[in-house]
């Protein structure tokens, strides 16, 4: 059932924000004050300082393409999972407004635990190979352990490198002499 829309005071808004908070749940809220239960969750929000009334206001902004492109980037962002064509061009523009944030700084600390995680990588794989050989034995529970290690830093290395290579594909100039400091240090 779709609730009236309801403009609440204040104090309301207060007090709805401080019953939510204590762990009244969303829908008993909306009935007692007669508004839906995503207004609930809402108005609790802004009085905890994370709602719609502290975000920058939103703006439509108007750009030209050309409809093979469209028809493309439609293609793109429904077989992402995306709800419409607005929410994948908000995702595209704070990726791409995250990615220029990105210092110096934070590509070499980024660069060096790609390679930490590929030493470490290496380092399970010999001790491993010392496993498989006999010459280091271990319970089942340790075993068990190492067998996970590698598995996971394997898949961290695999994933810091495909994010490195996307760097450099994305016009991440100078990543060889970042990532040749990272080395050294």
């Amino acid at each position: 059932m779709k609730a009236k829309r309801k403009n609440l005071k204040l104090e309301q808004r207060i007090d709805l924000a401080r019953r939510y908070r204590a762990g009244e749940p969303a829908v008993a809220l909306a009935q007692v004050f007669g508004v839906t239960q995503r207004h609930v969750a809402r108005v609790a929000k802004e009085q905890t300082g994370e709602g719609l009334s502290v975000r920058d206001p939103s703006e439509t902004v108007a750009f030209r393409s050309t409809q093979s492109e469209l028809t493309a980037f439609d293609a793109e962002w429904r077989a992402r999972g995306f709800a419409n064509r607005s929410q994948a061009l908000n995702a595209v523009l704070r990726g791409r407004c995250g990615f220029l944030d990105v210092g110096q700084g934070e590509l070499a600390a980024f660069a060096m635990s790609w390679r930490q995680a590929k030493d470490l990588s290496d380092d399970l794989r010999a001790l491993s190979k010392a496993v498989v050989l006999g010459k280091l034995s271990l319970s089942d529970q340790d075993r068990d352990l190492l067998i996970n290690l590698v598995d996971l830093t394997r898949g961290l290395s695999r994933e810091m490198g495909r994010m490195k290579d996307a760097a450099r594909v994305r016009g991440g100039k100078g990543w060889d002499a970042i990532e040749g400091a990272a080395r050294d240090a």
